[in-house]
């Protein structure tokens, strides 16, 4: 397993309470974990809004899930063609640095409409709720663990593709099959219910639009890019999370190349990841020792079988250098970047930086 995989399982499974004992102090009704969650509790209020912002909410008749957009409009008016778009997943918790960033556009003409895809999991409580583990009747309130596990719940089953049965981690890990998978439906739902309320509400230029994923929001920027590569201009896949259900993303990859080779699509293309991301690590033994042996029997034979798939560093840069070796047209491009000093979590400020200014202002 991936190490920023076993940090997000195990972060999941801290946040259940599976991983940890349960702190001492009075107990508390809900799920245990680690006393961080437990001391912080419910989500405070937030008293600073976003300029020129709006929300919507709405729930998908595709996938039955809640969703939240929200949105920054540049404070200029409309270039006669509409403003251009980004669209960016995890919304939840990069609305705030993709509005400051998308500020930074050189020509105010250029600065794009921010879309931020997310749930509305630190605002809806009743969403955190429906997504965690808690127990028929439990009326305490939402506290940090339930927003968390119902964030990796969400996002897993949106931007994964399904795991053929010999590559599943460990059932023990807290992901099931009905837990990952829905990446196709999520990008139906973003092509037929979340573009068409965004057009209806600011005028948006069609023809310029871009999407924007990390870890494996990437992985499902890569899906859209094979996909749908003329749903967006441009495709900015940040750290992707290419080894998932070993390497099947690029099942689609001969596709895409025909697609473009034959003049049918000519999107741009980002790949970036922060130099500093392991490539392809075991979890330290120090965690593994920790677990029963037939635990830490299954997660050592899952993490031999992951070692022989792609690495995050690694496999990123030998993908970009496949399609950057495809002949399209006058438009394609293909860009990778690897950002020094940068690990998984601290690369995204640098990505989404350098997303918004090659997908705007050039």
């Amino acid at each position: 397993m991936k190490y920023h995989m076993i940090v997000a399982t195990f972060v999941f499974l801290l946040m259940a309470g599976q991983a940890l004992p349960q702190p001492p102090g009075p107990a508390v009704p809900r799920p245990p974990g680690p006393a961080l969650f437990q001391a912080l509790g419910p989500p405070w209020a937030a008293e600073v809004s976003v300029p020129s912002s709006r929300r919507i909410q709405f729930t998908s008749a595709i996938n039955g899930e809640p969703y939240t957009l929200f949105i920054h409009v540049p404070l200029t008016p409309p270039p006669p063609d509409g403003y251009p778009v980004i669209y960016v997943l995890d919304g939840d918790f990069l609305f705030g640095m993709a509005s400051d960033i998308s500020l930074t556009i050189g020509d105010p003409k250029l600065t794009p409409v921010v879309v931020a895809i997310g749930h509305g999991l630190l605002e809806n409580m009743d969403v955190a709720a429906r997504y965690s583990p808690r127990k028929p009747g439990d009326t305490s309130p939402v506290g940090l663990a339930d927003i968390g596990i119902a964030l990796n719940k969400l996002r897993f089953h949106d931007f994964t593709l399904p795991v053929a049965p010999n590559h599943r981690a460990p059932d023990w890990t807290g992901l099931t099959p009905d837990d990952v998978g829905g990446v196709d439906d999520f990008l139906k739902v973003i092509e037929t219910e979340i573009k068409p309320k965004v057009a209806a509400a600011i005028p948006v230029n069609k023809a310029d639009q871009a999407i924007f994923g990390h870890s494996i929001g990437g992985l499902a920027v890569l899906r859209a890019l094979f996909t749908e590569p003329t749903a967006f201009r441009t495709f900015i896949a940040s750290s992707p999370s290419i080894w998932w259900d070993a390497d099947a993303i690029l099942k689609g990859e001969q596709k895409f190349a025909d697609a473009v080779e034959g003049g049918r699509a000519n999107p741009r293309v980002l790949i970036t990841v922060g130099a500093e991301e392991p490539d392809s690590p075991n979890p330290p033994q120090s965690f593994i020792a920790t677990l029963p042996p037939d635990k830490a029997a299954a997660l050592n034979a899952y993490v031999k079988m992951a070692g022989q798939w792609s690495g995050m560093v690694s496999g990123a840069r030998d993908l970009a250098a496949r399609l950057g070796k495809i002949h399209g047209g006058a438009g394609y491009k293909v860009r990778f970047v690897a950002f020094e000093g940068e690990n998984h979590a601290s690369v995204q400020p640098a990505a989404l930086s350098r997303a918004m200014h090659f997908a705007f202002d050039q």
